[in-house]
């Protein structure tokens, strides 16, 4: 196995570690999510300092070592400069890093997460679509690049889809009026939100700018992925989201 590898990276969470090195959590085109120390890059010659700063992309050569990767080069390729600089940018990017660092398992390389983060963050920095649009937008999708997309079209347990319909974790989706009330923690959800969802599931970043969204159907929209989210995967709590909603 090569010792060295090079990689195409997005910085999800950089903190400080010891006297002057940085603890790093990379999303990576090649090697999916790692963990890295970049060693001195606190000091204020460091050639590493700019490479590793929260939503930085970059290309980085690695040493892999026993437990994580060590940087020993890193060239900054970009730096979403404007979603440090503007606190709801701040707070969704934030949120989105700190989704795929906890939803997302170590060491599984999916280059469609990679461009999904990197899309996301791109067009966050445009300021042109409302950062909790963006988040739902975000949280759907990497459900569905994460194998668990959601069933919108038609009942999970009939096929059909008559008259009201409900939202089923256990079922993975929606419920039809026969088959809703059996689901003792399915919850009602309106056709429209149901479709804003089936919309975002199929959309690129760029058409959400024009997206009307009602107060009611994105309330809907969140409690249906946040409750999916903790039903299916084991991201737990996420500190970031309680910011992002507080922010926006």
């Amino acid at each position: 196995m090569h010792k060295q590898v090079n990689v195409q990276a997005l910085v999800l969470y950089s903190r400080p570690l010891g006297e002057g090195d940085r603890l790093l959590t990379l999303y990576t085109r090649e090697l999916g999510k790692i963990s890295a120390v970049a060693p001195g890059a606190r000091k204020m010659k460091s050639k590493l300092a700019a490479a590793v700063e929260l939503f930085s992309r970059g290309q980085f050569l690695l040493y892999r070592g026993r437990s994580m990767y060590t940087v020993t080069q890193a060239a900054q390729e970009g730096q979403h400069q404007a979603i440090r600089q503007e606190l709801k940018l701040y707070a969704c990017g934030l949120y989105l890093a700190e989704l795929v660092t906890k939803a997302v398992e170590e060491n599984e390389a999916n280059p469609a997460i990679f461009e999904l983060l990197l899309e996301s963050w791109q067009h966050l920095e445009t300021g042109k679509t409302k950062p909790a649009l963006l988040a739902r937008f975000f949280e759907l999708k990497l459900l569905d690049l994460l194998g668990y997309r959601p069933h919108l079209d038609g009942c999970a347990g009939c096929g059909k889809c008559r008259g009201a319909i409900y939202w089923s974790d256990k079922s993975g989706g929606i419920l039809c009026a026969d088959c809703g009330p059996g689901d003792a923690d399915a919850f009602s959800l309106s056709r429209g939100t149901c479709a804003l969802a089936q919309y975002l599931l199929k959309a690129k970043p760029g058409r959400l700018a024009s997206l009307r969204v009602e107060v009611e159907q994105h309330k809907e929209l969140k409690r249906l992925v946040q409750s999916f989210y903790q039903y299916w995967t084991d991201i737990g709590s996420i500190k970031s989201a309680a910011f992002l909603e507080e922010i926006t």
